[in-house]
């Protein structure tokens, strides 16, 4: 017997590429870039035309984001921060021999920044370029939602720059230990890091007031925030693990909402919705589940949109306006799943 299409082949658009999935990302005009291991970025515009591959690095493909508007940056083990416009032509922002260009970011104002070793390279909307040394290898970027701020992380902390003031004092958020991946709350009050160990590190920015998430089988190499910032998912091994922020002390004295239960799975990757209490799941098997976050639920509610298999799934994504779901796997496929 013939095996039937999961929901993603059936109603969405599926792809086999050449090489792991790094990351999955919309811009603001809808197109779609996924960068790969081999140091391609598969692109598909929103326009309707044939998807292309342009060969962005040398080496493997890093990280991968929006840029300012329209189009993708990107950047590698070669040492290239690039712009890559959607019909695959690339324009180098900064070349840093030596070094890898692990985290990249931008803002719709215009800023851009990579991350070279210790070194943030943060590009103003007039290209003009500012360089500020950190204490060790930074971690993970993030601009904050006006854009006027971006957090670095590091061993240590995060250190809080202001954007358009060269010379101001960064803000330094202190926590012993190494922080990886940094994040600001959709409403700005929340800065929080992940931890080398299986833990989340945040401040509450007006108070000064740390808080501390744990309890996870795993490290934190995956969240995402969903339904307008009121929650954050977060891998926590077999589960889902989504923190609630809608209160003003966020998720101080709060317990998550545990999604998504596979006895000996292990999640991968998540995606929240921008729009919706709605959280995709991916398992290191390949599976990909939806669920529903809702309180009142006596029952979980959770649709399996993509079956076992195809690699883990590396990296998931929903379009801005929550209408297009993007999978990603370690062994190169990718599927568009759309959202009613």
């Amino acid at each position: 017997m013939a095996k039937t299409q999961s929901f993603i082949e059936e109603l969405g658009e599926v792809w086999q590429l050449t090489d792991y999935v790094v990351a999955c990302c919309f811009d603001g005009a809808g197109n779609l870039a996924v960068a790969q291991g081999d140091g391609t970025v598969f692109i598909v515009p929103s326009d309707a035309q044939a998807p292309l591959t342009t060969q962005a690095h040398t080496g493997a493909c890093l990280s991968l984001c929006a840029a300012p508007g329209q189009g993708f940056l990107s950047g590698g083990d070669d040492g290239l921060f690039s712009a890559i416009s959607v019909d695959g032509s690339i324009d180098q922002l900064g070349q840093y021999s030596g070094r890898w260009i692990e985290h990249v970011h931008s803002h719709s104002n215009g800023l851009m920044a990579c991350s070279a070793g210790k070194q943030l390279q943060l590009i103003k909307p007039d290209r003009s370029t500012v360089t500020i040394e950190h204490p060790s290898t930074v971690g993970g970027l993030s601009f904050s939602p006006d854009g006027r701020q971006i957090a670095v992380s590091h061993y240590g902390g995060v250190s809080v720059h202001w954007t358009l003031v060269s010379d101001a004092k960064p803000k330094v958020l202190k926590w012993t230990g190494s922080h990886l991946a940094v994040t600001w709350s959709p409403d700005a009050r929340f800065v929080l890091t992940s931890m080398q160990e299986n833990c989340i590190r945040g401040w509450r920015l007006k108070e000064a007031q740390d808080l501390h998430m744990s309890g996870y089988n795993n490290r934190v190499k995956s969240w995402s925030w969903l339904h307008g910032g009121r929650w954050l998912a977060i891998n926590a091994g077999d589960c889902v693990a989504c923190w609630p922020f809608k209160k003003r002390s966020g998720p101080m004295g709060e317990t998550p909402i545990i999604l998504a239960f596979r006895e000996n799975g292990v999640v991968s990757s998540v995606a929240g919705d921008p729009m919706l209490p709605l959280v995709a799941v991916g398992f290191e098997d390949g599976l990909v589940l939806i669920a529903e976050l809702d309180e009142n639920a006596s029952t979980e509610r959770a649709v399996m949109i993509k079956y076992p298999g195809n690699g883990a799934v590396s990296s998931m994504v929903f379009a801005p306006d929550g209408t297009r779901l993007v999978i990603g796997t370690a062994e190169g496929f990718v599927g568009i799943m759309p959202m009613a």
